[in-house]
């Protein structure tokens, strides 16, 4: 049986003016961005070896957008070097 794969929300947070990456990231559970889109690409680089879902929300709180990653197998295997 598979694990199920993380959600992570971006959503705009007017008291603090930025973008909000909620899920799991940061110490916290977030992370703040200036734009959205920095939000969604950072959420993409960390699902890369999971795989995930994003789901964005426009600045009225519409969801504007959901972003399924598949993971991708050779991610981690990206860096090792075959031996000889």
């Amino acid at each position: 049986m598979k694990a199920p794969v993380p959600t992570y929300r971006v959503q705009y947070e007017p008291s603090r003016g930025s973008w909000m990456l909620t899920g799991p990231v940061g110490p916290k559970g977030y992370l703040s961005y200036v734009t959205a889109r920095d939000a969604v690409s950072y959420a993409r680089r960390d699902a890369r070896n999971t795989g995930g879902k994003v789901e964005v929300f426009d600045q009225q709180g519409q969801l504007y957008r959901k972003i399924c990653i598949e993971a991708d197998g050779f991610a981690e295997s990206a860096f090792v070097l075959p031996s000889v």
